[in-house]
């Protein structure tokens, strides 16, 4: 497959909205205030503008999204203002999160500095991540439970997947890789874990990589699989396929503009994504519309 920057198509969009460099934001040394979740008072354009970068998206609840940026985690309710989780993590780059199903308080972020963990819902944050390289430059991650298990598995630029099976503590090198990962998350229904890598749609299972074929297109930006049903979605340059029993099938359902990152809803929304132009939709009822 061609080879696509999906970083840099978000960062593209990102400046154009914002007028932000490559750059982002001035970030001081270090966070002085830690912090509960600020209040909900900001506008998505703020956080575009603060944010630098949109990375990766969640939907908490069917009336909650999540937003990971180049400074920051931000969450938008009911369809309303954005706040930022924690101004101790205000400038911390975050690409991906895992909430604890059992125990939401329990959240562990990702990003190029390394791995965080907060165990009272976002209030207060400690770095874990032994074995990780400094900085850990990840760019993609995805938290595995497995029984009474949880693995976490990181993608480190230019190295390979980490793996962690003690909650984010000791770290170590589990799948290189030889190429740039933009996304990835497990399918517990077919027990595999897919990657959309630079060049191709990938997927591990019993010890090795095999690859995976998304008919009629050529770029792959993102992937995610539905954890309520195990249906795997590709964002694609021809817009959202879903796999499903094996087979593929393209979205009737056409987004305002060309998906970038897309994650599994909650409740009657089936997906949300994120767009070139860096504006959120989510999909309910075969139709696309504009989150905030």
């Amino acid at each position: 497959m061609k080879k696509f920057q999906r970083w840099g198509a978000v960062l593209i969009a990102m400046s154009v909205m914002t007028g932000c460099s490559e750059s982002g934001p001035n970030k001081p040394s270090s966070s002085s205030v830690t912090a509960a979740a600020m209040p909900g008072d900001l506008t998505y354009q703020e956080v575009l503008e603060k944010g630098g970068t949109v990375h990766n998206l969640s939907m908490r609840a069917s009336d909650q999204i999540w937003v990971g940026t180049n400074s920051g985690l931000y969450y938008s309710a009911d369809r309303g203002g954005w706040g930022l989780l924690s101004s101790q993590i205000e400038y911390q780059d975050i690409v991906g999160w895992y909430i604890d199903p059992n125990d939401p308080d329990h959240i562990i972020i990702a990003g190029h500095t390394g791995v965080m963990r907060s165990e009272d819902g976002g209030k207060h944050w400690d770095s874990i991540g032994k074995g990780l390289p400094s900085p850990a430059n990840i760019r993609s991650f995805v938290g595995i439970q497995e029984e009474d298990q949880l693995r976490l598995c990181a993608f480190v630029s230019g190295e390979g997947i980490y793996h962690s099976v003690d909650g984010g503590e000791i770290w170590s090198m589990w799948l290189p890789m030889d190429q740039e990962v933009y996304a990835m998350d497990f399918n517990p229904v077919e027990n595999r874990l897919y990657v959309a890598a630079q060049f191709s749609l990938f997927y591990h299972e019993d010890g090795q990589w095999k690859s995976e074929v998304v008919p009629q297109a050529q770029q792959t930006y993102s992937l995610a699989v539905d954890p309520r049903s195990g249906v795997l979605a590709v964002a694609t340059e021809q817009g959202v396929f879903e796999k499903a029993n094996g087979e593929w099938r393209l979205l009737n359902a056409k987004a305002p503009e060309r998906l970038i990152v897309v994650a599994p809803g909650e409740g009657k929304t089936k997906w949300i994504g994120i767009g070139e132009s860096a504006l959120i939709y989510s999909l309910a009822n075969d139709r696309w519309t504009k989150w905030n």
